[in-house]
């Protein structure tokens, strides 16, 4: 059955239809919005041609005359000149003006502001129409942008540029060469000039000091060693982009029962901050002897900056009543002679630095005592016959190289023949110099090693025909500098 309220539209239908008709509105609005935009940029254009072109005639009429120079920019058809002849009357679509530029009467400009608000301009220096974006977008340097280390074997993790396109991908720069890129602005942005440099190396050998580089991980650590058997220096530059460091100073050991030289670092700790050159010196062991009994020489200082380790102090001599000397690790005692007091002082350490001296005894052995260490007190001379000299202290165990070592162990104690026992010298601290050089069983001098204290010292045997064999010399220092590669 047909009725008029079959054949009604509901209202769901009218309004799928108005939503419909809406949309294709929108449509045909913006295509017309752009098609007038398009348009009036195209005479946008055209004006600028036909402005540039009234300049140029007036150029000709004028061939000795500069352009009228307005650095800030007039308003052509306002407060511009009349260059421009008839052309003086163009407007921009939207009624404004188009401006003239010129810096100094040789070149000039005249500009437009296009429908997207870029700017559309004619130059006269180069002839060429060009658009520039409101919103430019300058290049910027990247990470790479730096001076490298040089154990540095390429870019890490750097980056070129932070901003813009890369003109070029460059290989990683030899050592003392620079390498240049470019990061490309975009819309009419300005183009960054980067370059990356690899510096040559602050470790330098010098005569006497020999320095040894790598790499751990990402630091850089330099090893500066005696070569010779004189305390050397050096100076070390602060590479590029380093500010702070870590670092290990060992002074020299003292010899003859000596002392460790004195131990300093902050490696672990809080870092010391440098800047531009530090003086660098390694401290020599104390001088060993042979012949007469005779007293430890001290070791001598070593520093970096205005960080210094001292010297190990030396150990007593045999048959004497002396205390064995101060220094970073305080030497050991020395057997005294029969009847006096049984005790003889090691030496004092410098705080911070090192440990005490073992003490010397007399009877019946004449026994002396060793060298402290970094990181323990020298021991005791014994007081039995056939009794063992003082052992030097142990060092102590940093691995600011990368591996643990132990640096800095005091020297063992001499020993002294009487009444026809021959008694074993004092044992060399862990990281020292060895055996003491008494005359005694296995009392020879110990090789020292780098930062320890020296061998044991020996005095005259009671029978005449036993030959002293003079005091272990002290090991030479070492300085180590530890810094985040740049």
């Amino acid at each position: 059955m047909d009725s008029k309220s079959d054949q009604a539209f509901t209202l769901i239908e009218l309004l799928v239809v108005i939503a419909i008709i809406g949309i294709l509105a929108g449509f045909i609005i913006v295509s017309m919005s752009g098609a007038s935009s398009s348009a009036n940029d195209s005479r946008r254009k055209a004006d600028i041609n036909q402005l540039a072109k009234a300049v140029m005639i007036w150029k000709t009429n004028n061939p000795d005359t500069l352009f009228p120079v307005d650095i800030d920019g007039c308003n052509i058809g306002d407060d511009c000149t009349d260059i421009f002849g008839s052309a003086s009357v163009l407007r921009d679509p939207n009624g404004s003006y188009y401006t003239y530029t010129s810096a100094d009467g040789t070149d000039f400009t005249i500009t437009a502001e296009l429908s997207n608000t870029n700017s559309y301009s004619f130059d006269s220096s180069t002839g060429r129409y060009s658009e520039v974006s409101s919103n430019p977008i300058n290049g910027i340097c990247g990470t790479a942008n730096k001076v490298f280390y040089v154990t540095s074997s390429d870019y890490g993790d750097s980056n070129f540029c932070n901003v813009g396109t890369l003109s070029s991908t460059p290989v990683f720069p030899e050592i003392g060469q620079t390498v240049n890129w470019t990061c490309i602005g975009a819309d009419g942005g300005t183009t960054a000039s980067c370059s990356a440099t690899r510096s040559a190396s602050s470790c330098i050998d010098v005569a006497g000091l020999d320095c040894n580089e790598y790499t751990v991980g990402t630091d850089t650590v330099n090893v500066y060693t005696l070569t010779g058997s004189s305390t050397t220096s050096t100076t070390w530059t602060v590479p590029a982009g380093v500010t702070e460091v870590e670092y290990l100073v060992v002074a020299g050991g003292g010899s003859g029962g000596g002392g460790a030289g004195g131990l300093v670092t902050n490696y672990g700790l809080e870092k010391l901050s440098v800047s531009e050159n530090n003086i660098i010196t390694v401290g020599r062991g104390g001088a060993g002897g042979t012949g007469t009994p005779q007293n430890g020489n001290n070791g001598d200082d070593s520093v970096f900056g205005t960080i210094v380790a001292v010297g190990g102090g030396g150990g007593g001599r045999g048959n004497s009543i002396n205390s064995g000397s101060n220094g970073g690790s305080g030497g050991g005692g020395p057997g005294g002679p029969n009847g006096l007091p049984a005790t003889y002082l090691g030496g004092l350490k410098t705080v911070g630095q090192g440990n005490n001296g073992g003490n010397g005894y007399d009877t019946p052995t004449f026994s002396g005592g060793g060298g402290g260490g970094a990181g323990e007190v020298g021991g005791n001379g014994a007081t039995s016959f056939g009794g063992v000299s003082g052992k030097g202290g142990n060092g102590s165990s940093n691995s600011i190289t990368g591996l643990a070592v132990v640096y800095a162990g005091g020297g063992g104690g001499g020993s002294d023949y009487y009444n026809n026992y021959r008694c074993s010298a004092g044992a060399g601290g862990n990281g020292g110099g060895g055996a003491g050089g008494g005359l005694a069983t296995n009392g020879v001098s110990g090789t020292p090693n780098t930062g320890s204290g020296g061998g044991g010292s020996s005095r005259s045997g009671y029978e005449g025909n036993i030959v002293p064999t003079g005091a272990g010399a002290g090991g030479s220092g070492i300085v180590v500098v530890r810094f985040k590669t740049p």
